[in-house]
């Protein structure tokens, strides 16, 4: 039975981190995490998914998708696109600009997510599909918002009778 005061609960991500880091590295899984962003979108959508994080592995690898301390302190999970001189080349699913992240700033990494009460494992032949495609298919994406921020840069001239 759940407690419908705690169902949609908010925690802040640094209040509630040592919890977390102390669950993983007993080798516990963290289970319905939710998140704040469209970074990630269309895999995970802010309010209606939720994921699952495990433990690092000794190595992480192309397409992981881990959660780790960006440069202004806060979280961040995006996906690994490439691993280049020991650092991991991190990118956003909804993002156009890379990050180089180390080794040490990662904290656990997302081993399924669940999308209209469906838990969705990383190994998921459907899931891994889409990770590849998607990176894949980045140059072809960061074109057309290209395009769309200059349509949209021309009507706002237009509108503003410039």
């Amino acid at each position: 039975m759940t407690n419908k005061h705690f169902e949609n609960m908010s925690i802040h991500a640094d209040s509630i981190m040592p919890l977390i880091r102390q669950r993983l590295s007993s080798g516990q899984n963290i289970k319905g995490l939710g998140f704040q962003g469209v970074s990630m979108m269309p895999m995970l959508r802010q309010g209606k998914d939720t994921v699952e994080l495990a433990p690092l592995p000794k190595k992480l690898k192309k397409y992981d998708l881990p959660l780790y301390s960006g440069p202004n302190g806060k979280y961040v999970m995006h996906r690994i696109v490439d691993v280049k001189d020991g650092a991991y080349i991190c990118l956003g699913d909804n993002t156009y600009h890379y990050e180089k992240v180390s080794g040490d700033k990662m904290v656990a990494v997302v081993c399924a997510f669940t999308r209209n009460g469906k838990r969705v494992s990383v190994d998921n032949r459907g899931y891994r599909l889409y990770c590849r495609v998607w990176v894949f298919l980045y140059p072809v994406r960061k074109l057309i918002k290209r395009v769309e921020w200059g349509v949209m840069r021309r009507l706002r001239k237009l509108l503003k009778g410039e």
